[in-house]
């Protein structure tokens, strides 16, 4: 204290500090439920042969200490380490808060024991942690806006749609369409939402999953434009200035920590869920992406997918959310080339939409697109060719139909069956689609000029239909199986 008046003119009482420590998740003592959960990463490592080396919110804790504390830790949690060593207990301490906690190899030189590559991100969880309780202390950001808003969902879904028109060989058109996700960035910077940071962040992944180099250029885009756009003390140069020494490889080294520690202290700060049955499905369907991909820990999602489940009032949207997560799951089989699992589970959710007696019949028209989507990719890689065509054709009407003929959807329809005719040497067919398609694309550019933006909103999380970074079978299943229990109950 007599440091910070003296050198920094800065006065607070001891209460004032303690307070701030508490808020900053600072302590002196290893905390009960670390240390279970420091144990069970530890012997899980052992068994597999490697050492570890163990950080608490990135302060590196000596071996000796952790020893220490076995030996003088009270009988109940003397028994939890000793449950979860010996895999007595199957599942994750209960009191588990590994987003702040990393045991990893130790470097094989000392000097490069806290190399900056481990130390960056966590220097930027610590600097968005802070960010997050300044915004809502001066109400920048109020308690109604817990749900992820539009914008964030229609920043993203344009950016995914750039690189499936590359995808396509539409490489003009998918460039076309990411630069204007890049001239939408600065409006986002400039006036950021709660769920910035977390898009900027996955639309990284998102690139860098596809491309390398792509992934990087956009860090160091989103970087320069940083330091143009705000003020050099903003806490986004300090947290830009550090994902510059990382690079796409500290990001995704990290993703699991960053998330969930935003999403924590986030629903420390102002609570996590919003009030209306739409925001929670969106919130909802938000955490089955990130557990699906394992940025988020299973107590995490649990704890958040069981609470909103509770909050739902109709049924039917839970049931939805389930159909999402069996989704996550036939898209990756169709990824892994599982073309027959990914069809039953498409006719499985395409058997629940056309069930009698919901309200609206096309409440899941989003659904039913992607399932079209799916349905026409897997006919395509198993060569049927005449029932691909049928399903394709099938596709691109009912985007017309839905989104109408210039929408994003729509487009990015007919440039994957026009991709799909030229690869088959169905020419006629080909140039047909070709002209259709530049035919929607003017008008959909002509808007986008006019908006000096993004033609359309898109106000559902859900219109995506690829795998989400490194989504993983089992998880998937956890969430469904979570899902269908949650349902029933």
């Amino acid at each position: 204290m007599q440091v910070m008046e003296e050198k920094h003119n800065f006065f607070a009482t001891v209460r004032m500090y303690k307070a701030r420590f508490q808020q900053w998740e600072i302590e002196k003592k290893i905390k009960a439920e670390d240390a279970v959960e420091i144990f069970r990463q530890q012997s899980a490592r052992t068994k597999a042969g490697k050492s570890s080396v163990v950080y608490i919110r990135g302060r590196k804790i000596n071996p000796d200490r952790l020893q220490r504390y076995r030996y003088r830790a009270p009988p109940p949690v003397s028994e939890k380490i000793f449950m979860v060593e010996r895999e007595l207990s199957t599942s994750p301490s209960e009191f588990s808060t590994s987003s702040h906690i990393i045991c990893r190899t130790p470097s094989p030189s000392p000097q490069l024991e806290d190399p900056a590559d481990f130390k960056a991100p966590l220097q930027c969880m610590q600097i968005l942690e802070s960010y997050i309780v300044s915004s809502v202390e001066s109400r920048a950001w109020h308690v109604s806006n817990t749900a992820p808003v539009p914008d964030a969902f229609t920043w993203a879904h344009y950016l995914a749609t750039s690189q499936g028109l590359v995808a396509h060989n539409r490489t003009r058109e998918g460039f076309i369409l990411l630069d204007i996700c890049m001239e939408q960035y600065k409006s986002h910077l400039e006036n950021p939402d709660p769920f910035f940071w977390l898009a900027t962040y996955k639309a990284a992944l998102l690139l860098g999953s596809n491309n390398v180099e792509l992934g990087n250029l956009f860090i160091k885009y989103a970087s320069s434009l940083t330091s143009i756009v705000l003020p050099p003390n903003h806490p986004f140069q300090s947290v830009w200035s550090r994902i510059n020494m990382t690079g796409l490889h500290g990001l995704q080294q990290c993703a699991a920590a960053l998330f969930e520690s935003y999403l924590n202290v986030w629903k420390e700060q102002a609570g996590m869920f919003p009030t209306d049955e739409t925001g929670l499905v969106q919130m909802a369907f938000v955490f089955i992406q990130l557990r699906c991909g394992g940025v988020i820990s299973d107590h995490f999602a649990r704890e958040a997918l069981d609470a909103i489940m509770v909050l739902l009032s109709n049924p039917i949207s839970g049931q939805f959310l389930l159909q999402e997560a069996n989704f996550r799951l036939a898209c990756l089989f169709l990824e892994q080339g599982k073309l027959d699992e990914a069809d039953a589970v498409i006719g499985q959710i395409l058997e629940w939409i056309d069930l009698p007696g919901k309200p609206d019949p096309n409440e899941f028209d989003h659904l039913r697109c992607k399932c079209l989507w799916t349905m026409f990719e897997i006919n395509d890689r198993q060569g049927n060719i005449e029932e691909a065509t049928r399903v394709g054709h099938r596709l691109v009407h009912f985007c017309e139909i839905t989104y109408g003929p210039s929408h994003l959807q729509t487009i990015d329809a007919i440039s994957a069956l026009q991709s799909f005719h030229t690869r088959n040497n169905n020419t006629k067919a080909s140039k047909e689609l070709a002209k259709q398609f530049h035919e929607c694309w003017t008008d959909f550019f002509t808007v986008a000029r006019e908006k000096n933006g993004f033609p359309h909103t898109i106000e559902q999380p859900w219109l995506h239909r690829c795998v989400e970074l490194n989504e993983d079978e089992n998880l998937i299943r956890q969430v469904v199986d979570l899902l269908k229990r949650s349902s029933l109950a």
